[in-house]
This record gives structure tokens, C-alpha cells and sequence, in this order.
């Protein structure tokens, strides 16, 4: 799972502790470390239930994975450029 989504996680866990948080979401602790370590991805339902607990809206994306990987091409090219 990406980075920037686990960051958000913790972000929106905020100083709550995962077996609290995951209580509030209905799932297992387990689940949830999983899910926020990166190691397991969240379903649509999980998704919409961590959006609802914490007040977000859930925005759903399909990107074409050939333009996903230009784009991160472009991107280190960006950040040679700069340096």
C-alpha cells in the first residue's frame, strides 16, 4: 500500500491507540495493523467505514498504470532537475 495512504491512516488515528481505533471501525486489531503498516489492502466497505469514523470522504481514483508509471518517471526527472 502506499506510503502517503498510511501516513493519512495515522494521521486520522490521531493519538487514539490501533485497538481503540479499530474497535471504533468494527474490526480486529490485527486487521487494522495490517492495514496500516501496509502489509494487507482495505476493502471498498473498509475504506467507507475509516471514512465515516473519521469524518473524510472517500475518494476512489482509476489511473492507467502506463500513465501511473510516466508520471513517476517524470517525477524523478523533476527532482534530478532540481537538484
Amino acid at each position: 500500500m502506499e506510503l502517503a495512504f498510511r501516513n493519512k491512516l495515522r494521521k486520522m488515528r490521531g493519538k487514539k491507540t490501533r485497538k481503540v481505533f479499530s474497535e471504533e471501525l468494527g474490526m480486529s486489531i490485527s486487521n487494522y495493523s495490517l492495514i496500516e503498516s501496509g502489509k494487507s489492502n482495505p476493502t471498498i466497505p473498509t475504506l467507507q467505514r475509516i471514512a465515516e469514523v473519521t469524518d473524510t470522504e472517500l475518494v476512489v481514483d482509476l489511473i492507467i498504470k502506463n500513465e501511473v508509471e510516466t508520471k513517476k518517471d517524470q517525477l524523478e526527472l523533476d527532482i534530478l532537475n532540481e537538484q
